[in-house]
This record gives structure tokens, C-alpha cells and sequence, in this order.
């Protein structure tokens, strides 16, 4: 007996689960009693909804109950067991509510694109289905009867190839398949349905194999990481009374060069219905020693303040060229330039008049400030502001409003994505701006176009494929997947369709491969497939680990020219992967704060530190050993000055200077 579950721990009431957008990038694990079990798909709401699953008590009885109605597009998964399970039989006791819909058992579950399903369909129909993706392939059916009153047994075995079907113990089918070989196991539902008790076998000989191989999978495992620089901890902040999720820019405020200071950005939201309507409420500004420097605004001890699940308008960056970095925000529907030592206003102007668009007060509420070089100048010193998905405006910086742009109207609604991406795309000094699916030239005229619906989540440029020609594009759109683009074209190089694609990073991450891989991840609906992706976009593996909020973020922690990727910093489901998806380093259990993370160098040791902080505090840990290759590899990272949410993240080797022996490094 793999697992047997009653439900009968749980108390009645709603399944813990989180239904927002703060999981997109930060780590909060559902709370309360969630046994064996997570979700595997989750809804689409930015209002508190009911819950997917509610444990119901009836005589004594805990039953699982599924609330999804036939009308949603996107099914409810209840998931359960080992990645690493092979064969095996599982049995579910099920009683429908309503039969317009469909109930049943996944069986080698991958991920919540990729599975067996064995289900019940519309009360006269079962069926057995493989799901890949966007591929379903039907692999058997039969003709039942069922209704809404009585409690059916489904079977699942699966054998090697072999997959056997049944229904209130009689064998109804049976197929070979060999696309899935291992997994886990689920219920799944997409109406409403009751949910009892739940077995799964294997057989001895197949639990000796599965044990052996898993063992030895977990000594490769610990020897590996015993090669890697554990974490150790290097600095703890206190930001209690002002701290914040994932709102932290890093910058020289002291203007001392070789150590970054912190600025820490709250929120106030102003539009009550909705979150991804909020604006700055108080910026405070420490050093690497957790001394506060200044502080505006009002600050709030409130996870309210702390949280939001859009980008606030600020960056630190010296927009004036005189040596010093400034502070470039959108407060009080005002752009404005503030001194970094002291927060004092140096330049302020109102921001635009945003009639067409997004209007809910008459003036533009600010989604983020991105730092750019429009105009030629020796370095960036132009400022753009945006609406949340419409249009961006472009200041120079005396706050001149320089020029406004949006996507040409088509088919689809302008749409700029979250973060639009500033780079010189032709080399004239002046930069392009790519938004949404757009670039713009540097005055803003449309050098390119793809009038695509849903929204772009994250961008990076870069040189990705040695065999490829010019610079690339790459994002995650969304359900728009994830694709690559000629810069100087807009030809589409690579488009695949993972789900809804919400973040990426790029770096080298495997040396075996040629030029820089991908790490995507996907969110709403079918959230938390981690995939993996060589230079020309092609998907080398995927998986889902047992939590959401992971980033991604390369990290040079070894120093040997190949980048890890960050999950979390939870001792028990966070770390960092390899490009093979091990996770190869592990946080300890300290008690650090583990809702937000970030990879940067702040020890001046090119390697990369990890911040991880929540509201309360901020720690930062560093490598337990020095670097044992020399000289140690110094990648190319996106600037301090643009962070943002919905920054790509990259990590790439320097163009080497003529004649050195170690490009990159």
C-alpha cells in the first residue's frame, strides 16, 4: 500500500489554497492542514472566490468535494504521490452532484499539461485520455450509466506500457501507450462531485525497484551538492514597521561605488475591487548594516502594505549624470526626481492627463518607471512611465515630456505588457523600445508588429543562438507561450505554447549546450511547469515542483562560468537548480524569511549572493567557502537600475577583451 486517504484528518471546510497573483513571485504556501495533497491547476480571479475543494462532514464521513462548475474552461486537480512512481493501481470512490461534466482519476501525472486521465463524462461515458499539452489523444472508451445518487469505483493500473480501466470492479478497458513511463496520481473534475476514499497499490517486486532506484538517486543527489558552496549567512536586517514583498531596489544611494544600499517601496491600493491598481505609500531607504538613511511617506506594519501583485513606479539610478544616484518614482500622481542621501524632492511635474485609457482619477497612475537612452546621449538619462497595459510616455530628465506611444490599433487591444525593454537594437546610440509585441524606434515609430492578444509577461535581448544572426527577443506572453524573435525583423523564431508562460531567465546554465538556455514558468490556470529550453527554444525537459513562487533567477554561485536557477528560499521545497533541474543547493532551516527572493552580488566577490526577506526582515546569505577557480566567471547581468517584477532575467558571458585566455570571465 503506496497510499491510502480517507480525508477523515481534515477538518471540514475549504482546502487551503491561495487564488491571487501574489504567487507569481513571492512564496506563500497555503495555510492550514493540507495532508498529502496540493493543487494542481488553480482559477483565474482577482476576487476572493469559493474555494476549489471543500472538505464536507456527513455522519461522521470526511468527503472531498469539488466545487468547479462546467462552465469554467480549465479543470480542478487534487494531486498526490511521487514524480517516481511507475506502476501501480489506484482507486477512488466517486458520487457526481451534477453529470454535465466530467470526474476521474489521473494516473502518471508529470504536470498539470501531461498525464493519463480515466474519467466519467456527462453520466453515459467513460473514457481514458492522454494529455499532452494541447494534444488530447483518446486511448479508450465504453458506454456507462450513472447518476447523481450513487458512489461509483474507478481503477486505474498501469503496467509498463499497459493501461487497465475500471469501473465498480469489473475491467472496462484496457491500452498500451508509452508516452508517460512514471508519476503521480490526481482527481480531477470539472463539475461539481464528491470525492471518498482513495487507495494506491504497488506491487512488492515493482516497490523493491522503485526504493533502490530512489535511494540511489538521493546518494548521486547528496554527493553532487557536497560539490557546491552552501549558504551562509552574511547580513540580517530588521524592516519592521516599513518592510515589503517583492518592492526592493538596489542602488547607491551613499554614492559610495562599492557597496549598494537598499530602497524598500510600500504600497497603498486605489482601487479597492482590484490590487494591480496601487501606487508608492513610503519609501525607505537603509544600508547593507540595516541603518535607516530617510524615509517618505507614511509607512504600515500591515501585510496589506507589504504586498501588492503589480510593479510600484521607482527605480535609483544617477538620471542626472553628476555622480550620485537619484530616486525616480511616481508618488501622488507626480513624477519625480529625489536626492538619494537625503529622499529630498529635486524635480517634480504632474504626470500626463490619461483620459483615453485606464482612466479611473483623471491623471495616469504610473504602473513602473523604466530608465532608457532615447535621445543619444553619452548614457541613459530618459525616464518612461506607463499605463498599466495601454501606453507609455517619455521624459527626459528635467521631466520634459519628450514623446507617448502605443501598440497600432488591429484586431487585438494596445497592449505594452508589463515591462517594456529599452535596448540600442541598430547600434546608433539611441535606443529602441520593445513593448508588448511592438518595437518602437527610438521617436517612437513602429519598426515592427504582432497583433497578439493576451499580454507580455517578461522580455530578454540577447545573443542566445551562436547560429543565429543578430540579436534575439525572448518572452513569456502569457497564453502566447513562450517565443524568440528576430530583433531587427520581428520574425518569430520559435513559439510554443507551455501554458500560461509567466517568467524566464536566460544564461548558461549547462555547458555541454551551445550558446545560453532558458528556465520558463508558468502560472495562472496550469501553474508551476518549470521548463528548461536550449538556445534555440526547444524544450529539453519539464517538471512541477511541489510549490509555487519560485523566480528563476540565474545565480553565479559556483563562480565557474555555469549558472544555477532560483527556486526559493524554503528549507523544504526551495533551493537552487542546475541546468539539469537538481536541486543542488539547499537553505537551511534557520528560521530566514522565505516570501520574496533575489540574486545579486553584494559582497563585491563577482559570485552572487541570495536576498530573501518578507516584511519584517531582510537576510542575506553568501557562499561558505571562497571560490576555488580563478579567475572567478563575472557575467553580464540586467542593470540595478531597471528591476522590476516583470524584468527577464539574464545572466550572460562578457564579450572578451582581444587576447584575454578566458572570455566571460
Amino acid at each position: 500500500m503506496l497510499f491510502s486517504d480517507d480525508f477523515s484528518q481534515f477538518p471540514a471546510g475549504p482546502f487551503p489554497s491561495n487564488y491571487f497573483a501574489t504567487q507569481e513571485y513571492h512564496y506563500l504556501p497555503p495555510v492550514g492542514f493540507t495532508g498529502a495533497w496540493r493543487e494542481g491547476t488553480i482559477s483565474h480571479s482577482w476576487r476572493p472566490c469559493t474555494a476549489a475543494w471543500i472538505i464536507i462532514e456527513e455522519n461522521g464521513k470526511k468527503r472531498m468535494l469539488s466545487t468547479i462548475e462546467s462552465t469554467v474552461p480549465h479543470p480542478r486537480m487534487l494531486v498526490t504521490g511521487d514524480c517516481e512512481w511507475q506502476n501501480y493501481t489506484a482507486k477512488i470512490e466517486l458520487q457526481f452532484m451534477r453529470i454535465d461534466g466530467s470526474a476521474g482519476l489521473l494516473v502518471r501525472y508529470r504536470n498539470n499539461r501531461e498525464y493519463y486521465v480515466f474519467l466519467l463524462e456527462n453520466g453515459n461515458r467513460a473514457k481514458l485520455v492522454r494529455i499532452y499539452h494541447e494534444e488530447q489523444l483518446l486511448l479508450g472508451e465504453a458506454e456507462i450509466r450513472i447518476g447523481n445518487t450513487g458512489i461509483h469505483e474507478l481503477s486505474v493500473t498501469v503496467s509498463g506500457n499497459l493501461i487497465e480501466a475500471g469501473f465498480d470492479g469489473k475491467k472496462l478497458f484496457s491500452c498500451r501507450d508509452d508516452m508517460y513511463n512514471q508519476g503521480r496520481v490526481a482527481l480531477f473534475s470539472t463539475t461539481t462531485c464528491f470525492f471518498d476514499q482513495i487507495t494506491i497499490q504497488m506491487p512488492k517486486q515493482d516497490h523493491g525497484i522503485f526504493i533502490n532506484l530512489h535511494d540511489k538517486k538521493e546518494k548521486e543527489l547528496c554527493k553532487l551538492r557536497e560539490q557546491y558552496p552552501k549558504p551562509l549567512l552574511w547580513r540580517k536586517l530588521s524592516t519592521q514597521g516599513f518592510g515589503a514583498g517583492r518592492q526592493l531596489r538596489f542602488g547607491h544611494l551613499q554614492s559610495k561605488k562599492n557597496e549598494l544600499d537598499i530602497l524598500i517601496a510600500q504600497n497603498i491600493k486605489l482601487q479597492p475591487e482590484k490590487d494591480d491598481y496601487s501606487a508608492i505609500r513610503c519609501l525607505t531607504a537603509v544600508d547593507l548594516a540595516g541603518n535607516v538613511l530617510w524615509q517618505i511617506g507614511e509607512p504600515q506594519d500591515s501585510m496589506d502594505a507589504a504586498i501588492t501583485t503589480s510593479d510600484l513606479p521607482v527605480q535609483i539610478f544617477d538620471i542626472d549624470g553628476d555622480g550620485a544616484d537619484e530616486v525616480i518614482c511616481v508618488k501622488n500622481f507626480r513624477l519625480m526626481i529625489l536626492d538619494g542621501m537625503t529622499g529630498k524632492v529635486k524635480k517634480s511635474v504632474s504626470v500626463p492627463n490619461n483620459a483615453e485609457d485606464e482612466n479611473r482619477y483623471g491623471f495616469l497612475n504610473a504602473d513602473c518607471v523604466i530608465i532608457a537612452n532615447v535621445r543619444g546621449l553619452p548614457g541613459p538619462q530618459d525616464i518612461i512611465i506607463k499605463n498599466r497595459y495601454r501606453q507609455f510616455w517619455i521624459y527626459d530628465d528635467n521631466l520634459n515630456l519628450l514623446m507617448s506611444a502605443k501598440r497600432p490599433a488591429g484586431k487585438c487591444k494596445p497592449n505594452t505588457g508589463h515591462f517594456p525593454m529599452p535596448f540600442d537594437a541598430n547600434k546608433d546610440g539611441r535606443d529602441e523600445i520593445f513593448a508588448g509585441y511592438t518595437l518602437f524606434d527610438a521617436d517612437c515609430n513602429v519598426i515592427w508588429n504582432h497583433d497578439w492578444p493576451d499580454h507580455t509577461d517578461e522580455i530578454i535581448m540577447g545573443h542566445f543562438n551562436p547560429d543565429q544572426t543578430g540579436l534575439q527577443i525572448a518572452t513569456v506572453s502569457g497564453d502566447e507561450g513562450f517565443c524568440i524573435f528576430d530583433a531587427g525583423s520581428g520574425e518569430v523564431l520559435h513559439k510554443e505554447l507551455l501554458g500560461h508562460a509567466q517568467r524566464i531567465s536566460s544564461a548558461r546554465f549547462r555547458q555541454d549546450l551551445p550558446g545560453l538556455q532558458f528556465y520558463c514558468i508558468t502560472f495562472w490556470h496550469h501553474p508551476g511547469i518549470i521548463s528548461f529550453h536550449d538556445c534555440t527554444g526547444k524544450r529539453l525537459f519539464s517538471f512541477e515542483p511541489d510549490c509555487l513562487g519560485n523566480t528563476l533567477n540565474p545565480v553565479n554561485w559556483r563562480g565557474d562560468g555555469c549558472d544555477l536557477a532560483l527556486l526559493n528560499t524554503s528549507a523544504g521545497c526551495g533551493g537552487m537548480i542546475d541546468g539539469n533541474g537538481r536541486r543542488v543547493v539547499l537553505f537551511p532551516n534557520d528560521g530566514h524569511p522565505d516570501l520574496c527572493a533575489e540574486a545579486c552580488d553584494l559582497t563585491g566577490d563577482p559570485r552572487s549572493e541570495i536576498v530573501t526577506w518578507d516584511k519584517d526582515s531582510i537576510w542575506i546569505y553568501t557562499q561558505d567557502r571562497p571560490a576555488e577557480i580563478s579567475p572567478v566567471y563575472n557575467p553580464k547581468r540586467a542593470p540595478h537600475y531597471n528591476q522590476s517584477n516583470y524584468r527577464g532575467e539574464y545572466s550572460f558571458p562578457r564579450v572578451p577583451r582581444p587576447g584575454s585566455p578566458n572570455p566571460g570571465r
